[in-house]
């Protein structure tokens, strides 16, 4: 068992106290010198540690021990004067060493020692000072010595009270101690008086004080907290107060018990009564201001804490409580301005909207609940977990690990298990786009949303890592999309049609009109810029200029040969509470009739906009509605007898499938795709019919209306307008 070291400052108190005791009781001026020496060193040392009031203290034990040592080698009794002046020094300088060590103490702790000093000075002089003045034959240097010492003792009393009323600090009740040791010294010697100098030489009780004061000086100098200043207490306590209180009402009737005549009564009762009315009234003050101050703090407090909800707030989803995009940019730009690599993961749900579109948002907000708390199993091991909007989640990898099988990990988490919403159980996927980061690469975000734009690209439910070729892409499409906006401006845009051909007739009933653009003299395909033009949302736009172009066009046809015209529509443009207005209106500019139009739709748009009142509002006016590609989108023979649709346009891979001859089983279902629409009371159109063998089987099934190269490839309208001349197309009776 290890015995516990004890502290040096409390070896030098008990060490000390125990030196001074054996030689005040067995004497020797020497011991006494080599003691005050010592102590006076071990300050030198404290001073240059420390500085502050700590070289004062040590200018005062230099100070006592030079007058030690000067008394010591004089030899004989000194006289009271030389003596007393000699003693002033240490006495000066310990009272300034105690002021500056106290310099930082509570405000109005000086007026708290201050009342009790003053106190102290009406008892000195009510029942000191004026009785030795009643005294003949005082001598002038020892009353002005005696006026000093008063002074010294006051100045040492009010260090003492201040210093002593931290009692959390031990070096400031040490210091505390050692100004009473030098008060008591005096007051002792003022008990005995009548033996000159002898209490102040070895043996007397005076001189055993002062020693004692160089154990406590030095017990301070070594404590570990000597260096640091006094603690702060703003609030007086009730004691404090109590003390206060007695001592200014009761020093000015001091004056009156030791004088006890009217002259004197009389004014001290009523000073008396003043000071205890304006110290109440001072209390009363104190007690509103403490009250207010109080209320002041609850209110910072509560301030404080609405700041830290605020400050939450902000960088929070409040659906998820996950961190928000904002906080997320924040710690990525961190990251991107430090000097480690890091790592993005944007993560979306695959199909999330027709959630909310099929159970309604109060189901898909509560997905997005469940979702977030899967995604949080993963925050260990990552920076932050965000929510960036909607259904797109984010996080931000800044250690060691590894961010590609992270992501695996976080697409496998999402798609583990349904979800449990009242009593349904919604099964969900998701995506996610990776892109690793350096220091100084503030693209990461752009380059991980391409990345997740390529894995939904690529059909969902998986990964993808950023590569320059997905940037390459970007850029791409971007130069697709302002090509598109200045076409839009310049006219580059134009229209080709295609005939649709009636089998039993063989002639053109109508034409489907295909938007075509050409960039830097080239014909740039559909199916590149269509799909950005989705993306950007310039479809709207391209949609109504190739309504317009291609209805003033088929208006002239429709006079002349009875064609009615198809153009195709998208989901944007169905979504557009104006779209039955514009339709309408194009009808009415170019002077096409509502029956000789047919908007194209396919079946995922026509599915996802079957919510929408425009279907039904164009329909009431005799517009024409078909369904495109039809077989390859939804189950078609669940959704096809509640659909507002009128024309069946079968896809041309079942019609591709028909080679010659062709196979039992590709023609019995393409007999049943004509059944049905026969069934629905829809008129049915093949696409892609290429070969004359083709076009003769479908004639034979009964089909009613075909489209392909066969029959003519997309052209322009002087193009259309000779092969209707060349062959007298016309529309069947």
């Amino acid at each position: 068992m290890s015995i516990p070291r004890i502290p040096a400052w409390q070896l030098t108190l008990a060490g000390g106290a125990a030196a001074v005791l054996v030689l005040h009781l067995l004497g020797g001026d020497h011991a006494w010198l080599i003691m005050q020496a010592a102590g006076t060193a071990i300050l030198f040392r404290a001073a240059r540690r420390h500085r502050c009031g700590w070289w004062l203290f040590f200018a005062a034990s230099a100070a006592g021990t030079a007058t030690s040592l000067w008394w010591s080698t004089r030899g004989g009794e000194p006289a009271i004067t030389p003596m007393g002046l000699s003693l002033a020094l240490q006495y000066t300088l310990h009272a300034a060493a105690a002021v500056q060590f106290t310099r930082r103490r509570k405000p109005g702790g000086a007026a708290e020692a201050g009342a009790v000093v003053l106190a102290v000075a009406m008892l000195a002089w009510s029942f000191v000072v004026l009785p030795y003045l009643g005294q003949p034959g005082y001598r002038l240097v020892d009353d002005a010595l005696a006026a000093l010492y008063a002074l010294l003792d006051l100045a040492i009393l009010a260090t003492v009270l201040r210093t002593a009323a931290d009692s959390r600090r031990v070096p400031g009740i040490l210091v505390a101690g050692a100004g009473s040791m030098l008060l008591g010294a005096h007051l002792l010697y003022a008990a005995t008086s009548a033996e000159g100098t002898r209490p102040f030489l070895p043996g007397g009780g005076p001189h055993l004080l002062i020693q004692l004061w160089w154990v406590l000086i030095v017990a301070a100098s070594v404590h570990p907290r000597a260096a640091q200043p006094l603690a702060t207490d703003l609030a007086p306590g009730r004691s404090t107060l109590a003390v206060m209180y007695t001592v200014a009402v009761a020093s000015p009737l001091l004056p009156a018990v030791a004088d006890p005549s009217p002259v004197v009564v009389v004014p001290a009762v009523l000073t008396a009564a003043l000071c205890g009315l304006l110290l109440l009234r001072i209390v009363v003050l104190a007690r509103l201001a403490e009250r207010r101050a109080r209320q002041a703090r609850e209110a910072l407090h509560e301030q404080q804490v609405l700041q830290r909800r605020l400050t939450y707030r902000a960088g929070h989803d409040s659906l998820t409580g996950l961190a928000n995009r904002d906080l997320l940019l924040d710690h990525l730009g961190r990251a991107v301005a430090g000097d480690r690599p890091y790592a993005l993961i944007l993560c979306a749900l695959d199909g999330f909207k027709e959630i909310n579109d099929t159970y309604g948002h109060h189901v898909g907000d509560t997905v997005l609940r469940q979702v977030a708390g899967r995604l949080l199993l993963f925050a260990p091991e990552v920076e932050l977990v965000a929510r960036l909007g909607g259904d797109e989640f984010g996080f931000l990898v800044t250690s060691g690990t590894d961010a590609g099988e992270l992501a695996d990990r976080v697409v496998t988490a999402v798609s583990a298990a349904p979800y449990a919403v009242d009593e349904r159980r919604i099964p969900l996927t998701a995506r996610a786009g990776l892109a690793d980061g350096t220091p100084g690469n503030d693209a990461v975000l752009g380059d991980a949303d391409l990345a997740l734009r390529a894995a939904k690209q690529a059909g969902g439910a998986r990964t993808a890592r950023f590569d320059e070729s997905l940037r390459a892409e970007q850029s791409e499409r971007a130069r697709i999309a302002a090509g598109l906006r200045q076409a839009l401006a310049d006219g580059t845009l134009f229209m080709h049609y295609q005939p649709v051909v009636d089998t039993g007739t063989g002639r053109a009933t109508g034409v489907e009109a295909l938007m075509r653009w050409r960039r830097d003299g080239e014909l740039v395909p559909p199916g590149v810029f269509i799909p950005v033009a989705e993306q950007t949302g310039l479809i709207g736009a391209i949609g109504a200029r190739a309504l317009r172009l291609a209805c003033a066009q088929a208006a002239t046809w429709h006079r002349r040969h009875g064609l009615y015209l198809t153009v195709n529509v998208s989901t944007h443009q169905l979504r557009d509470p104006g779209f039955t207005a514009t339709v309408l209106e194009t009808l009415a500019d170019t002077g096409l009739p509502a029956t000789a139009l047919v908007l194209e739709i396919t079946e995922s748009v026509l599915i996802d906009a079957a919510d929408t009142p425009v279907l039904g509002e164009l329909r009431a006016h005799g517009i024409r509605i078909a369904i495109d590609d039809f077989g390859t989108g939804y189950s078609s023979l669940a959704y096809l007898h509640a659909l507002p649709v009128d024309i069946l346009k079968i896809d041309q891979s079942f019609i591709r499938r028909h080679q010659d001859p062709p196979r039992a089983q590709d023609v019995s279902l393409t007999r049943a795709i004509l059944e049905l629409a026969r069934g629905q009371d829809l008129l049915a159109v093949a696409e892609g019919v290429e070969t004359a063998g083709q076009a003769q089987l479908l004639r034979d099934l009964g089909c009613p209306l075909v489209q392909g190269y066969h029959f003519g490839r997309p052209a322009d309208a002087d193009t259309i307008d000779t092969l209707m001349r060349e062959y007298a197309f016309h529309a069947p009776v």
